[in-house]
C-alpha cells in the first residue's frame, strides 16, 4: 500500500488548503443564506416608495388618499413650496410627489381631471404609485355611484382590508425554501475545489522528475499502483462527504430529519462527490504545476457553478443557457436539490426525476473515470 500511504501524506501535508477552502464555503454558504434564504411572504410584500402629498383641497376624500398611500409608502405631506419640492426630488428624499388639487371630489372621482403628479424619471415608482391612485379613485367612484356621500367614501376606504397573502401548501413545504437547501446548493463548488486541488497536487507530486519512470519500473503493478490510488481518492472523497454531511446536520439537524427527503439529499451531494473525484483525477492527469492546476481549477470550478445553477438560481437562467448546462454534472446535481428543496415532506411524488438526476451524475462520473483511465494508459 505504499501509494496508498504517499497519496494521505500529500494530502496531510496540503490540509491547510482544504481547510480554507471550507472556511470560505461555510461564509459564503451562510451569507447567501441571510440574503436569499428570507421568508417567502416578504417576496410578495408591496414595496415602500416616499412620496410627497401636497393637499390643497382638504377633504375628507383627500385624507383617505393620503391615508391609503400611507398603509404601503412613506408618506410625508409638504407645503405648497416649489423650489422645497423640487430639492427634495433632485436628492432623492422623495421619489414621488402628488398634488391634490382643490375640489378632489368632484373634479377627480366624480369627474375625469387627472391629479397633478411629478416623478423622478427613469424609474419604476410613477407607474407602481400611479396603479394604487387609480385604484383608490376607481373604488371611490364605486362607492359614489351608489350613493355614498363623501364622508362615507373616505370612511370606507380607510377601514378597507389590507390584502393577506398565503402561500398555498402544495408541495408539502409551505411554498418556502428550507434553510438546509442553500447550503447544499453550494456544497457542488466545495467539494468541486477541494477535491480538485487535493487531487491535483497528489497527482503533480507524482509526476515530478523521475519518480513516474521508477513507478513504471517498480516492481508494483501499474494496475495495482492505479487501483491504490483510486481507493486513496475514494478515501478522501468519502472523508470529505462525511464531514459535509456532519456539518449539515450540525447546522440544520432537526429540520433536515424532519423535511423527509434526508435519503435524497445524502444520495445526490454522494453522487457530486463521486463527479468531483473523477473531474479531479482528469485534471490532475494533464497538469504539471500548481500555478496550472489552480487556473485549471478556477475556470471549471467557476465557469460551472455560474453556468449550472450554484451561484446564479437556475430560474434566472436563460433558456440556451440552461440547455447548455445540461451537459454538465452539476446541473443535475442542483435540479435534484431544487426539487428536494420544492417538495419537501412531498418528495416522493417527483421521486422518478430525482432518481434520474443523481443517475445522471453517476453517469457522468463513470465517463470521466473511464477517460481518465485511457489517458493514464496513453501516459504509460
Amino acid at each position: 500500500m505504499a501509494v496508498f500511504k504517499v497519496y494521505m501524506k500529500i494530502t496531510k501535508k496540503n490540509i491547510w488548503l482544504v481547510c480554507l477552502y471550507v472556511v470560505i464555503f461555510f461564509i459564503l454558504a451562510l451569507l447567501f443564506q441571510g440574503v436569499a434564504g428570507r421568508n417567502a411572504e416578504q417576496e410578495y410584500a408591496a414595496e415602500s416608495i416616499s412620496i410627497g402629498v401636497v393637499d390643497e383641497d382638504g377633504g375628507p376624500a383627500a385624507a383617505a388618499l393620503t391615508d391609503t398611500l400611507r398603509q404601503t409608502n412613506q408618506v410625508t405631506v409638504l407645503e405648497d413650496n416649489r423650489e422645497m419640492i423640487q430639492e427634495n426630488l433632485y436628492y432623492g428624499n422623495i421619489k414621488y410627489v402628488v398634488r391634490i388639487p382643490e375640489h378632489f371630489m368632484e373634479n377627480c372621482i366624480l369627474g375625469e381631471e387627472a391629479l397633478p403628479v411629478t416623478t423622478m424619471p427613469g424609474t419604476y415608482t410613477g407607474s407602481y404609485v400611479d396603479q394604487q391612485i387609480s385604484s383608490f379613485i376607481n373604488s371611490a367612484r364605486v362607492r359614489a355611484a351608489a350613493g355614498f356621500t363623501e364622508e362615507e367614501i373616505a370612511d370606507a376606504l380607510e377601514k378597507q382590508e389590507k390584502p393577506q397573502v398565503e402561500l398555498a401548501d402544495l408541495r408539502g413545504n409551505a411554498g418556502e425554501m428550507p434553510a438546509f437547501s442553500f447550503y447544499y446548493r453550494y456544497l457542488a463548488y466545495l467539494v468541486l475545489c477541494v477535491m480538485c486541488y487535493v487531487l491535483g497536487y497528489i497527482l503533480i507530486a507524482f509526476g515530478r522528475g523521475q519518480i513516474s519512470r521508477r513507478m513504471c519500473a517498480s516492481a508494483v503493478p501499474l494496475r495495482r499502483q492505479r487501483a491504490e490510488g483510486l481507493l486513496a481518492s475514494g478515501v478522501l472523497a468519502l472523508a470529505l462527504w462525511i464531514f459535509c454531511t456532519a456539518a449539515a446536520f450540525l447546522l440544520y439537524g432537526r429540520e433536515i430529519y424532519e423535511s423527509g427527503s434526508l435519503g435524497y439529499l445524502l444520495l445526490n451531494s454522494g453522487a457530486v462527490v463521486l463527479v468531483s473525484v473523477t473531474i479531479a483525477y482528469l485534471i490532475g492527469m494533464f497538469v504539471k504545476n500548481p500555478e496550472a492546476l489552480s487556473g485549471i481549477v478556477n475556470i471549471v470550478s467557476l465557469s460551472m457553478s455560474f453556468i449550472c445553477g450554484v451561484f446564479v438560481d437556475l430560474d434566472y437562467l436563460s433558456s440556451g443557457v440552461r440547455k447548455a448546462a445540461q451537459f454538465l454534472p452539476v446541473y443535475w446535481y442542483e435540479r435534484v436539490n431544487n426539487l428536494v428543496a420544492e417538495y419537501g415532506a412531498s418528495a416522493d411524488l417527483v421521486k422518478e426525476e430525482i432518481l434520474q438526476g443523481i443517475g445522471i451524475q453517476l453517469v457522468f462520473a463513470a465517463a470521466f473515470l473511464c477517460i481518465t483511465m485511457a489517458a493514464s494508459r496513453e501516459r504509460t
